[in-house]
């Protein structure tokens, strides 16, 4: 099969054997993949491991079943939860399925999306219906971490909450917020393209953050924040976001960063404030997002910018990293 893998300095189109279903697994012909933000700086940054195939967002069809497997059948669409869960020990029992030691992340620990096949074990499936197009299978893990970070932040109706950076992953928070019930979403970036996105998506207000800064738009609007998701990984925005929190209100700190950042104790004491780190989903989310994907809400669909073949990726990977008007990617592996 044709799959995309990294090397010393990037990634590139090779050829590898077809996947085998393992007995208590599948192999899932790949409809669509999305490349994802920490795909990109993974091979930006060099934390990848040479061979390995990277793509956690995809969904397709099955097209091998192993000797083990019941409920599951050649030809059927299919989501796919990307994160192994033993259920059991002391990280998937606290909800962090991701960290869990027993079972391998695809595309990150084993072999994902980038790829014509791939190998999933039959308990990471969630079926779509069979009116519903395969590649809407990819649009689930995203609005699934999105959906994460909507419960830590405990928002609702009533409720003004800030999504600052509107990258795949905070136009898809959007998109939760809303289905949340949340009075007024206010999305909050730097890119053109991105912003007109957040507004599709959802956003009552969006803010350019080159011309008007958190502390004004509060100021100029008398309204502090009851939350903010926090999904740009910018310095300082921890900071910034906590400082333009209502009493008692959240920071859900959603994007992977590198800063050390410096956290305002006095308002985190005296204001009642929660700083909280959300990563990934537990199984609950994802399933809540393939049903929330399949009823066609076109904020999901709509959020695509390309779709691209397999021998496209590696380029595609390199544009992300700068990625001015493009919102979200799809790798499609017919195509």
């Amino acid at each position: 099969m044709r799959a995309v893998v990294c090397v010393p300095g990037g990634t590139e189109l090779t050829e590898l054997p077809d996947p085998r279903p393992a007995p208590d697994g599948v192999v899932v012909e790949v409809a669509a993949c999305g490349l994802c933000g920490s795909d990109v700086h993974a091979v930006e940054r060099g934390h990848t491991t040479e061979g390995q195939v990277l793509g956690h967002e995809f969904g397709g069809t099955v097209v091998e079943v192993g000797r083990d497997v019941e409920g599951w059948r050649v030809g059927q669409a299919v989501a796919v939860d990307p994160l192994g869960s033993c259920g059991r020990c002391r990280e998937c029992r606290r909800r962090l399925p991701f960290r869990c030691a027993a079972l391998p992340n695809l595309g990150l620990t084993a072999p994902g999306g980038y790829a014509e096949y791939a190998a999933v074990p039959a308990a990471q499936l969630v079926a779509l219906p069979d009116q519903v197009p395969p590649e809407w299978g990819a649009h689930a893990e995203p609005l699934a971490v999105a959906t994460r970070a909507v419960a830590l932040a405990g928002v609702g109706p009533g409720d003004t909450v800030l999504v600052l950076g509107v990258g795949t992953i905070g136009l898809n928070a959007v998109i939760a917020l809303r289905a949340a019930g949340v009075e007024t979403v206010v999305g909050a970036g730097r890119s053109a393209g991105r912003r007109r996105a957040a507004a599709r998506a959802g956003a009552d207000i969006v803010i350019d953050t080159r011309a008007v800064s958190l502390a004004q738009h509060v100021e100029e609007t008398g309204r502090p924040f009851d939350a903010v998701l926090e999904c740009s990984g910018s310095p300082g925005t921890v900071a910034e976001s906590m400082a333009v929190l209502a009493p008692g209100g959240t920071c859900v700190e959603v994007a992977l960063s590198g800063e050390a950042a410096a956290v305002p104790l006095g308002p985190l004491v005296g204001a009642g404030l929660t700083l909280t780190g959300s990563c990934a989903f537990t199984r609950a989310d994802f399933t809540a997002a393939v049903a929330h994907v399949t009823t066609g809400d076109p904020r999901v669909t709509g959020l695509v910018s390309e779709r691209v073949a397999l021998a496209d990726v590696p380029d595609a990977l390199v544009r992300l990293r700068q990625p001015e008007d493009l919102v979200r990617v799809l790798a499609v592996p017919g195509a």
